[in-house]
């Protein structure tokens, strides 16, 4: 991770000379951007932002209607997703349970095209994590607040790229999650996606070999189709309160 403003942008211009997009994240829904702040990241190559609030949508489109807007659609509710006003937005980024949830994804077919989702997270569908920021000075880690993944590799949101085939008909698209990531290991997860290869060896170099390996078990241990739909049920049912 860059420990500096100068290696944060050293870091975004070697994605942009690698000939990869990158896209800000800016979810808090209580900030809204503001112009310097759109003009800086545009400058340093952006293609476009992840916001959590229309106000910011309307900011970035007034500025350049050509950066992209993508909602970070933390609630993970079908509910929410089915009543809320999206005209503002690109694209709608859907969150962990989805990546296990092919049935629920079925019934935002209205809206398939916006629809995006991160297939190379290992994050838990259940992560407790999701409204905070990385561990810090202040805040030390806690496996067992801040990472279930890593105890319980049976609620991984990962989707292997080689099964991308049974959501193409249901969303819009894919944004590759790689914030921590060197710009090497970004290109060659990005071109594991692309050529939709077997995921053992990313997995590996992800997870390490022992966490791959109890994944890849329990995967083999049901129908694909029900593996990808492990969490429908919750998600249509309201079980997830945010």
């Amino acid at each position: 991770m860059p420990r500096t403003r100068e290696e944060y942008e050293e870091h975004l211009n070697n994605i942009v000379k690698a000939g990869l997009k990158f896209v800000i994240l800016w979810q808090d829904p209580n900030l809204s951007i503001s112009k310097d702040m759109i003009l800086y990241y545009k400058e340093l190559g952006a293609a476009g932002f992840i916001i959590g609030n229309n106000d910011s949508a309307k900011i970035i489109k007034d500025i350049d209607a050509n950066l992209v807007v993508i909602c970070s659609l933390v609630q993970r509710i079908c509910s929410q997703a089915l009543t809320r006003d999206f005209k503002y937005y690109d694209k709608v980024l859907l969150y962990y349970p989805y990546n296990r949830g092919i049935d629920a994804l079925k019934e935002l077919f209205f809206m398939k095209e916006k629809i995006i989702l991160m297939p190379n997270t290992l994050c838990h569908v259940d992560c407790p994590s999701m409204h905070h920021w990385f561990p810090n000075l202040k805040r030390n880690f806690s496996q067992k607040t801040d990472c279930p993944a890593i105890v319980d590799v049976t609620m991984s949101g990962f989707i292997s790229p080689e099964d991308l085939y049974l959501f193409d008909e249901h969303i819009g698209g894919y944004k590759i999650q790689g914030r921590e990531y060197t710009t090497d290991l970004i290109i060659y997860i990005c071109s594991i996606y692309f050529e939709r290869t077997s995921s053992v060896e990313l997995l590996n170099a992800m997870m390490g070999e022992d966490l791959a390996r109890k994944m890849l078990l329990n995967k083999q241990s049901m129908l694909l189709e029900d593996y990808y739909n492990i969490k429908s049920n919750k998600i249509k049912s309201n079980y997830y309160p945010y």
